[in-house]
């Protein structure tokens, strides 16, 4: 998938995943489901290992095979993006209850530290992806930028 850096709606594809874990938390039902051309966002969890100084994050994906997940860590920001496809597709059906959700997922989870992607472990084990991502110990130092001055006309 092409990332949507300058897409002008991705402040409110943002602003729109917050509302839905909003509601979510504060229900504490089923999600509010708002669908963005036929996508979800599988539930996730995050926390840190103060042991092993890990983030680890726990993202509840059943059906979907580890092949169509796709794992990017930007910045503090880690996106899972993937497919989860309904395999019985036999005949014409006519549904009574329809509960889960096919088709293209992606999650963005904004993390709480820097992470050192290099050394980042996932695995996928009766329907959780689990990913871990050791922290950062040392901010990288700060660079300093010359400043060229330029003849002025």
């Amino acid at each position: 998938m092409i990332p949507k850096k300058n897409s002008p709606f991705s402040e409110f594809e943002r602003l729109t995943s917050e509302i839905e874990e909003m509601f979510f938390r504060f229900y504490g039902g089923p999600r509010l489901r708002m669908m963005k051309a036929g996508s979800f966002q599988p539930l996730a969890d995050v926390y840190y290992v103060k042991d092993s100084h890990k983030v680890v994050v726990k993202m509840e994906i059943p059906g979907v095979s580890p092949g169509e997940v796709h794992i990017t860590v930007q910045d503090k920001a880690l996106i899972v993006e993937g497919v989860r496809f309904d395999q019985r597709q036999e005949g014409e059906k006519v549904y009574q209850q329809m509960e889960i959700d096919y088709g293209p997922f992606k999650r963005k989870i904004m993390l709480p530290v820097n992470v050192d992607v290099a050394c980042a472990e996932a695995s996928y084990q009766d329907g959780f992806l689990t990913l871990e991502l050791p922290v950062v110990k040392h901010k990288k130092a700060a660079i300093k930028v010359p400043i060229s001055v330029k003849d002025q006309k």
